[in-house]
C-alpha cells in the first residue's frame, strides 16, 4: 500500500491559478473523497498528479518520491469521467487493456491477464475482441477501470467516474470500485460532486473551493459535523433524498449571500468564500476579519483543518 501526497501544490495557466497551495494526503489503503462544485480545481489537481497538468509550485509525491521523477509508466493511474472518450473507438477493448500493461510479458501471458482483469470488473473475457462502440456506458467504464488496473498501480485516481452514467448503473459501478479497491488494497483519490457517493466510498473527505482545500477529515465527521460554511452549504443543497447527510445537525445553513462563485482570475481577499458566506461579513457586518485575513494560514489548528475564522 502506498501514500499519495500533495504538498503545497499549485497549478497555473497564465494569470489563472486553478489550484492554489493544496496540501492533501491519500493514506495507504484508504479512499479520500474530494468534493466541490464545478471549477473548484478538483480535476486539475488529479491531472497534476498523473502529469497531465503543470505543477507550478509544490510537489506531488508517491511514497515520498516526486512523481515527476518516476518512470513513464508510473504506479499511479487515473480513470476519467467520460467512458465514451477515454477509449480508442478503433481499438478492441482487449487491445486497449494490453496497451497499458508493463512491457516484457509474453503474448499468452498478456491474453491471460486481459481475461483476469475483465473478470475482475465483471465483464465476460470473451468480449476482449469487442469494440467500445458495442458497449454501454457502464461497460465502457468497467473497461476503463480494467485498463487502469493493467498498469499495476499502487494508487488509483477516479475522476467523476459515475457522473456520465445512467442512475441505474451508477450503483453497480460504485460497488465494483469499492470491491476492487479493497481486494487490491489500493489507495484511491475519488473525485465527485455527489456527497452521497463520496460518503459511500470514502474513508476521508476533503472539500475544495476556488482552488483550495477548505475542510478535510474523517468522512463521517465531516459529513455529520461540518466545520466550514461551504461544506454546510453543499450538504444543505443536496437533493431531498440525501438530507440525512445533515442528520446530526439541527440548523440548516442560511441561503448564500451571493450565489455566484468568485472569478478565479481575481479571487477575493481574505477568505475566498466570504462573498457567498451565510455567516460572513455580508450577513454579519462586524466580521471584517473575513475580508482582511486569510483563514487558511492557521487552519491546521481548527477541527477538520477548516479554513474559516468562525468555524462551527
Amino acid at each position: 500500500m502506498s501514500a499519495l501526497e500533495f504538498d503545497g501544490v499549485s497549478v497555473r495557466y497564465g494569470k489563472l491559478t486553478a489550484v492554489d497551495g493544496v496540501s492533501l494526503t491519500v493514506p495507504p489503503g484508504q479512499v479520500v473523497g474530494l468534493v466541490g462544485e464545478s471549477g473548484s480545481g478538483k480535476s486539475t489537481l488529479a491531472r497534476a498528479a498523473v502529469g497531465l497538468a503543470p505543477v507550478s509550485a509544490g510537489q506531488v509525491r508517491l511514497d515520498g518520491v516526486d512523481v515527476r521523477r518516476l518512470p513513464r509508466r508510473r504506479p499511479l493511474q487515473m480513470v476519467f469521467q467520460d467512458p465514451y472518450s477515454s477509449l480508442d473507438p478503433r481499438m478492441a477493448i482487449g487491445e486497449s487493456i494490453t496497451e497499458a500493461m508493463p512491457p516484457g510479458t509474453s503474448r499468452g501471458a498478456r491474453r491471460a491477464e486481459v481475461a483476469r482483469l475483465l473478470e475482475l470488473v465483471h465483464l465476460d473475457p470473451e468480449r476482449a475482441a469487442t469494440l467500445p462502440g458495442q458497449l454501454s456506458g457502464g461497460q465502457r467504464q468497467r473497461v476503463a477501470l480494467a485498463r487502469a488496473l493493467a498498469g499495476q498501480p499502487k494508487v488509483l485516481i477516479a475522476d467523476e467516474i459515475t457522473s456520465a452514467l445512467d442512475v441505474s448503473v451508477q450503483g453497480a459501478v460504485l460497488n465494483l470500485v469499492r470491491d476492487v479497491q479493497r481486494r487490491l488494497a489500493l489507495s484511491m483519490l475519488f473525485i465527485s460532486h455527489n456527497l452521497a457517493v463520496v460518503r459511500y466510498v470514502s474513508d476521508v473527505v476533503a472539500v475544495m473551493y476556488l482552488g483550495r482545500i477548505v475542510e478535510a477529515g474523517p468522512a463521517e465527521q465531516v459529513l455529520t459535523d461540518p466545520q466550514h460554511p461551504y461544506t454546510r452549504d453543499l450538504l444543505s443543497a443536496a437533493p431531498s433524498a440525501h438530507r440525512n447527510l445533515l442528520a446530526d445537525t439541527d440548523d440548516v445553513a442560511a441561503p448564500l449571500a451571493d450565489t455566484e462563485p468568485a472569478d478565479p482570475h481575481h479571487p477575493p481577499p481574505g477568505c475566498r468564500y466570504h462573498p457567498r458566506c451565510p455567516i460572513g461579513p455580508l450577513v454579519h457586518t462586524d466580521r471584517t476579519l473575513c475580508v482582511s485575513a486569510d483563514p487558511a494560514e492557521d487552519a491546521a489548528h481548527r477541527p477538520h483543518r477548516a479554513a474559516c475564522h468562525f468555524a462551527a
